[in-house]
C-alpha cells in the first residue's frame, strides 16, 4: 500500500495521467466534432440526394408526359380528314407496342362514345361507354390541346390517367386517347424504396394516392385512394405550401416529408423518411467512431508513456543521484548525454559535486591538521609531565638520605623513559601498559616510602588489546595524588579489565578519600590547578587523546564519593583495530 502510494503520488505517475487525459481528451474532442460534423454532412447530402432523386423521378414524369404528347400528336399527324378511323389501327398497335410498360392502351374514341383501339383486347372493351365522355367532351372543346384526366380505375387499362387530343378535321369530332400504365410508376417507386430505402409516392392536387408509399405508413382507403403518414393525412400534405414539414407518428417520432411538385400534372411527389436509413449510417458511422475513439484510447497511452519515458528517465536518474548523495556518496556523478534543460542539469549537478568534493577534502584535510596538531601537543605534555614528577621522587628520596635506593629510582625511571620516548606510531598492548605502571608504582614506593599494591583483575584475551602509549600510568598517577593524598595514606589500586556493550573497558580504582561529584567532573575539564604554579593535565590529556583516536563516544569517566574512593573508567572499541590505530598514531 505504501509502495502504491508511492508510486501514485510519484511527478511521473502525474504526469503520466495529465498526458494520458490532455491527448485523450483531445483525440475524444476531435472525434466528436468530426462525429457531429459528419452527421450534419450526411444529414445534408441525404436531403440533397433525396432533392435530386425526387427531380430525376420529376424529369422522367416530364420525358414521359412529352413523350406520351408526340406520340398521341404523331397520330393526329397520320390522320387524313374523311379517311377511315380503322385505317389508324396499325399505327396504334406499332406505337402500343414500342411504349410496352408505359401505355396501357392507345385508341380513337368516336362521337359515340365507342373506341377503336390498337390493342387486340380493344374489341372487348369497343361498346361505348360513359366513362369516357369527361375526358371526349374535353378534349373535343379544346382543339389543339392535350387534355389528361384525374387517376381513376378503368375497367379496360385498370389504374391510369388518360391523354387525349382531338383528331384535326374530323367530322363529327373524334378524339386520340392514351391510356398511361400507372403501375409501371407503381414498381418503380416500390424498387426505389428497397434499393435506397426511399418511401417516395405521387399525389394529386386533392391529396389522392397515385403511385408509391409502403401500407406501413398507414392504411389506404381503396375507395378514395387517401392515405395518412403519422398524424398528417394526404389531403393535408396536398393544401400545404411547404416543401419540408414533419408529421409525428404514433410512437412520437418524427417522420419528415419533402414535397416536390411536378413540372407536368397537378402532382406531387413526395418523399416520406422515418429516420430508418439515416439511423443505419448513423450506427455504422458511430460503431466506425468508438473504433476510432478506442484507437484514440491507445494512442493517447503510448503518447503519454513516451512523454513520461522521455522526462521520466532522467529525473529517476538524477533523483537517485541525489539520494545516493543525501546517503553521504559524493562520488555520484551524473552523465546525461543530452542537448536539453536535463543535460544541462545534469552537467551542473556534476559540477556542484566536484565543488562539494572538494570543499570536504578542503575541511576533511584541515580537521586532520587540526587533531594531528592537538594529539602532537598532548603527547609532548605526556612526556614533560611524568619527568617532572619523576624528578621531583628522586629529589625527595636524597632529601631523605636514602642513597641506596637511588639506583633503583634511576633503573626503574631508565626504562620508563625508554617506555615514553618510543616510537609513538607503534600502539602496545594492554600488558606493557600495567608493565610500565609497576615501574612507575615501584618508584612512588620508594618516594613516599610506602607500599602501594596494585591488584590486576583481566580478561586473559585483553592483555593483547592495542593501546595507545602511557594511557594507564596519569591515572594511576591520580589515584595517589588525589585518592591517598600524595602518597601519605597508604592504600591499594585494583586495576580491572573486560568487555561490556561491545565496548573494552578499563578501570582504575582506590579506596583512598575521594571527592565530590563535582570536583570529579573538573577532573575532565580544563581548569585551574589547586597547586601555585603547576596545572593537572594527565586525566583530561587522556580524555582527549581516547576522543580523538577513537571518537567522542569513547573517553574517560570518574566516579567518586567522600570518604570511600574514586573509580576513573576508561572505555574503548571493542573491535581492537591495531592496523587503523598504527594508522593513526602514524600520521
Amino acid at each position: 500500500m505504501i509502495k502504491l502510494k508511492s508510486i501514485c503520488g510519484g511527478m511521473s505517475f502525474k504526469l503520466f495521467v495529465l498526458c494520458l487525459l490532455f491527448v485523450f481528451l483531445v483525440v475524444s474532442g476531435v472525434t466528436q466534432l468530426s462525429y457531429r460534423y459528419m452527421r450534419k454532412e450526411m444529414q445534408n447530402n441525404n436531403d440533397f440526394y433525396v432533392r435530386q432523386i425526387l427531380s430525376k423521378v420529376d424529369q422522367y414524369l416530364t420525358l414521359t408526359s412529352s413523350s406520351i404528347q408526340t406520340q398521341l400528336h404523331a397520330i393526329n399527324a397520320s390522320y387524313v380528314p374523311g379517311m377511315p378511323l380503322e385505317n389508324l389501327k396499325p399505327e396504334m398497335g406499332q406505337l402500343l407496342e414500342l411504349n410496352q410498360g408505359l401505355v396501357k392502351n392507345v385508341y380513337v374514341v368516336c362521337p359515340d362514345l365507342g373506341i377503336i383501339g390498337g390493342s387486340p383486347l380493344t374489341v372487348v372493351f369497343e361498346d361505348p361507354r360513359e366513362e369516357r365522355r369527361p375526358f371526349y367532351e374535353k378534349a373535343a372543346a379544346h382543339k389543339g390541346e392535350v387534355i389528361y384526366t384525374a387517376p381513376y380505375e378503368s375497367l379496360s387499362s385498370g389504374w391510369t390517367v388518360t391523354m387525349a387530343k382531338y383528331l384535326t378535321g374530323s367530322e363529327p369530332p373524334a378524339v386520340v386517347a392514351l391510356d398511361m400504365d400507372l403501375s409501371a410508376f407503381e414498381s418503380m417507386f416500390m424498387d426505389l424504396s428497397r434499393s435506397d430505402l426511399l418511401n417516395m409516392g405521387i399525389i394529386d392536387g386533392q391529396g389522392m394516392l397515385i403511385a408509391g408509399f409502403p401500407r406501413r405508413f398507414g392504411a389506404i382507403d381503396p375507395a378514395t385512394r387517401r392515405t395518412v403518414i403519422g398524424n398528417l393525412s394526404s389531403e393535408d400534405i396536398a393544401a400545404t405550401t411547404e416543401s419540408f414539414f414533419t408529421a409525428i407518428n404514433q410512437s412520437g417520432q418524427p417522420i419528415e416529408i419533402l414535397k416536390y411538385p411536378a413540372s407536368r400534372f397537378d402532382w406531387s411527389i413526395i418523399s416520406v423518411n422515418d429516420d430508418s436509413r439515416m439511423m443505419q449510417s448513423y450506427r455504422r458511422l458511430r460503431s466506425h467512431f468508438w473504433l476510432l475513439m478506442a484507437g484514440g484510447l491507445v494512442l493517447s497511452t503510448c503518447a503519454s508513456w513516451l512523454v513520461t519515458r522521455y522526462i521520466r528517465k532522467p529525473v529517476h536518474f538524477l533523483r537517485n543521484q541525489m539520494r545516493a548523495v543525501k546517503l553521504g556518496s559524493l562520488s555520484a556523478e551524473a552523465e546525461l548525454q543530452r542537448s536539453d534543460e536535463f543535460g544541462e542539469l545534469s552537467r551542473t549537478f556534476n559540477q556542484m559535486i566536484r565543488r562539494i568534493q572538494d570543499l570536504v577534502h578542503d575541511r576533511e584535510e584541515t580537521l586532520e591538521t587540526k587533531r594531528l596538531m592537538e594529539i602532537q601537543v598532548l603527547q609532548s605534555q605526556i612526556n614533560p609531565h611524568f619527568l617532572y614528577n619523576t624528578l621531583g621522587s628522586i629529589s625527595n628520596i636524597v632529601g631523605l638520605g636514602q642513597y641506596d635506593k637511588v639506583d633503583t629510582v634511576v633503573f626503574s625511571l631508565i626504562r620508563i623513559l625508554e617506555y615514553g620516548i618510543a616510537d609513538a606510531s607503534r600502539p602496545v598492548t594492554l600488558q606493557e601498559e600495567l608493565d610500565n605502571v609497576k615501574d612507575f608504582i615501584q618508584v612512588q614506593n620508594l618516594r613516599y616510602c610506602k607500599s602501594f599494591a596494585v591488584m590486576e583483575e583481566i580478561e586473559p584475551e585483553l592483555y593483547a588489546y592495542p593501546v595507545f602509549r602511557m594511557f594507564l600510568q596519569p591515572i594511576v598517577e591520580n589515584s595517589l595524588f588525589h585518592g591517598y593524598c600524595g602518597g601519605r595514606t597508604l592504600g591499594s589500586i585494583r586495576i580491572r579489565s573486560f568487555r561490556e556493550s561491545g565496548r573494552v573497558v578499563v578501570t582504575v580504582e582506590d579506596q583512598g578519600i575521594g571527592m565530590s561529584a563535582a570536583a570529579a567532573e573538573r577532573l575532565l575539564q580544563d581548569t585551574p590547578s589547586c597547586t601555585p604554579g603547576r596545572k593537572r593535565i594527565g586525566l583530561r590529556n587522556i580524555h582527549q587523546r581516547i576522543q580523538l583516536y577513537y571518537g567522542s563516544d569513547y573517553g574517560l569517566t570518574v566516579h567518586s564519593r567522600l570518604g570511600e574512593g574514586t573509580c576513573v573508567r576508561a572505555e574503548f572499541p571493542a573491535s581492537g583495530d591495531k592496523d587503523k590505530l598504527v594508522k593513526e598514531l602514524a600520521t
